[in-house]
């Protein structure tokens, strides 16, 4: 059976772990003269409850008591010859024994640790001088530790606030470094009524102070890491200065209970800062849209993007370049626009003509819709590439430049790594795409992709170098005839090329400005 009244021992290194280290002798006596002036104050430092009864004429005043295991009663005469008899030869349902001798002027004190009701009396003053005890059954949990210290109330206000309560009084096992009020006291001004606001994060604080394992003095040892309930680190330093978690002070220590072990400790530990992608010390920072960016490397000559989570010993390659999420570079940074496929392509000023010709078909509710959506991205590089007249013919052409546009949009959200050499994939105008990849690069039939994952909340926008033109699709569907005379012949790049190339989309240009498209394998 457990005595709650026990004093509470200073933090005590065994001579076995003091032995580790090199200058043990030292260490041993500079913790000796450490600790004696405060010797007093915590071994006068109790969770347990004294009472006092006094005896007052042929009474005993109170008569009555309630109290828990651990608790002690002080016995005072205060007057005459008497004594206290509770001894088993006279109550032997009492659960243990006790009682003093007759005499006058004494003080007698005992500690009650087994539960149940006492009875006692004054052997020569029957039948009026007797009492009784109840002694009622205490929890001893983690919980309970601190919920019966008077330097703890603010610790118990946070822990009942975060409805820890119940976790600390389970089955455990626990350790838990206890910040006294002072060290709450010592936070800056309106800290804690700011965190009993915040309960999120006052939970991460506090389980920050909680490890899942029964941890007593003996087992620690210097720099060793322990890792608390919140998934964050603590550090213990031992030196001759005494104990630290972190940078709070272990004043008190093994503190026993039921499922675990207290340390009292003077400081508040504060978990280290996490970012808003909820990474420790992250890089991460939320813009004045309220939105969390990434920091990311960017290959200036693939046009890939790679967000990361750390930016601490990055080697950059030759094409790479580091990219905060604040640099003014970041076309995400304070973009407070929405973010669907069709946000994505009307925010871009490469993608003017994409977004006319987006609006002209009336597809921009379908690609603001809820998806998803892939779309490869021509830029106005690659439209401004194809033979003259041809843009302002598909903007005539209603049904055509529809059927254009749902041969550059897939009906899911494929990110690169979902690609693959070879892979056919199915657009919404229900024609192909063919996905090549070499050392190159990625290409969506003939178009490149240039920049890839643009992630909207409908999918994924791809950017290509060249306009996608469905197998069916001629530009000389824009002209009612061509009757004039053959000039030349380019490719989608607008490079001149022979009129009898093969396997590409060729485009022969007349001298009246037609332009007619042709495919020969």
């Amino acid at each position: 059976m457990k005595n709650k009244n026990t004093k509470l021992k200073i933090f005590n290194l065994t001579k076995t772990k003091i032995m580790k280290d090199k200058n043990t002798k030292s260490i041993m006596m500079n913790l000796k003269s450490f600790f004696l002036p405060i010797l007093f104050f915590f071994t006068s430092f109790s969770f347990a409850t004294n009472h006092t009864v006094n005896t007052q004429g042929m009474s005993f005043v109170p008569s009555s008591l309630s109290i828990n295991v651990g608790d002690s009663v002080t016995f005072i005469n205060t007057g005459g010859v008497h004594n206290v008899n509770g001894t088993l030869n006279t109550y032997p349902n009492n659960p243990e024994g006790f009682g003093n001798s007759l005499a006058g002027g004494w003080t007698f004190t005992h500690v009650f640790n087994f539960p149940g009701l006492y009875n006692y009396q004054c052997d020569p003053h029957l039948p009026g001088m007797v009492g009784t005890i109840t002694v009622s059954s205490s929890a001893n949990s983690v919980y309970d530790i601190v919920s019966n210290s008077t330097d703890h109330t603010t610790l118990k206000a946070a822990i009942d606030a975060c409805s820890l309560d119940a976790t600390l009084s389970g089955s455990g096992p626990f350790t838990l470094f206890a910040p006294t009020d002072v060290a709450f006291n010592a936070l800056p001004a309106g800290t804690v009524p700011a965190l009993l606001n915040d309960i999120p994060q006052l939970t991460t604080i506090l389980l920050h102070h909680v490890v899942g394992d029964s941890v007593m003095s003996t087992m620690l040892s210097n720099n060793q890491i322990v890792t608390t309930l919140n998934g964050t680190d603590v550090v213990v330093t031992i030196n001759s200065n005494g104990v630290f978690i972190d940078n709070a002070k272990v004043i008190v220590n093994d503190l026993i209970a039921d499922n675990g072990v207290v340390h009292v400790i003077d400081v508040v530990l504060l978990p280290p800062p996490t970012d808003c992608n909820g990474v420790v010390n992250g890089p991460a920072l939320v813009d004045t849209c309220g939105t969390c960016h990434q920091a990311y490397i960017y290959d200036v000559v693939n046009h890939s993007v790679t967000f990361i989570n750390d930016t601490n010993n990055i080697t950059l390659g030759a094409t790479e370049m580091l990219v905060l999420p604040n640099n003014p570079a970041n076309p995400y940074w304070n973009d407070c626009g929405g973010n669907s496929v069709y946000d994505i392509v009307s925010n871009s000023t490469d993608h003017t003509t994409l977004k006319a010709a987006i609006d002209a078909c009336s597809l921009d509710a379908t690609l603001s819709g809820s998806g998803p959506f892939t779309l490869f991205a021509p830029t106005d590089v690659a439209f401004n590439a194809l033979p003259a007249g041809t843009v302002p013919a598909l903007l005539n052409d209603i049904p055509q430049l529809t059927t254009i546009l749902l041969h550059h949009v897939v009906g899911d959200s494929v990110m690169s790594t979902m690609l693959s050499n070879n892979q056919i994939v199915t657009t919404l105008n229900g024609t192909d795409v063919v996905v090549t990849i070499n050392s190159n690069g990625v290409f969506i039939d003939n178009a490149k992709v240039i920049v890839n994952d643009l992630i909207a909340d409908n999918g994924v926008v791809h950017v290509i170098d060249v306009v996608l033109l469905p197998s069916t699709t001629g530009i000389s569907d824009f002209k009612n005839e061509i009757k004039s005379q053959y000039l030349y012949s380019v490719n989608m790049l607008g490079k001149k090329v022979s009129r009898n190339t093969i396997n590409q989309i060729i485009f022969d240009v007349y001298n009246n400005g037609d332009v007619a498209k042709r495919f020969v394998r």
